[in-house]
């Protein structure tokens, strides 16, 4: 009976972990541009924006998405250049199968027409980084600071 107590809890154990891929918040990134980070930081590093409307702010290989409420904060960084890569070593132009080597089984994914999404958050949900895929090819990488922690 303790042996299939065991087996049965290895099994709920083993499942769980591939529900949920728990990627840590110091990989979702782009480049060096993490969402969470401070405006400052970032301007420091690549120079003045290209482009700045409202709180959209465009640099030459990415976008960013300030804060509504901390205009100084990252909330999104996106990119749809192949010019830089994510921590984990995965770029746009990539084939998607990169993805689940790089951050395992996506804790969420969406079809929609051509267009596929998959959605991988940090442990404690604070941040998320989101792939959009067309034909089996990385077309987008985002990354957002989500202010409010979502409870999953």
């Amino acid at each position: 009976m303790k042996k299939i107590a065991a087996l049965l809890c290895g099994a709920v154990m083993a499942f769980s972990s591939v529900c949920s891929a728990t990627v840590s918040a110091d990989k979702i990134a782009i480049d060096q541009v993490e969402p969470g980070m401070k405006i400052s930081k970032v301007v420091s590093i690549y120079g003045e924006p290209t482009r700045k409307k409202g709180d959209e702010w465009t640099f030459r290989h990415f976008k960013i998405e300030l804060d509504d409420e901390n205009s100084k904060i990252i909330e999104e960084v996106k990119t749809r250049s192949s010019a830089f890569a994510t921590p984990e070593g995965v770029r746009v132009g990539q084939k998607a199968a990169v993805l689940n080597r790089a951050y395992g089984v996506a804790d969420r994914r969406d079809i929609e027409d051509d267009e596929e999404q998959y959605e991988y958050y940090s442990h404690d949900y604070s941040r998320k980084i989101e792939f959009k895929v067309v034909n089996g090819v990385i077309v987008e990488i985002s990354c957002e600071y989500q202010i409010e922690k979502k409870a999953h």
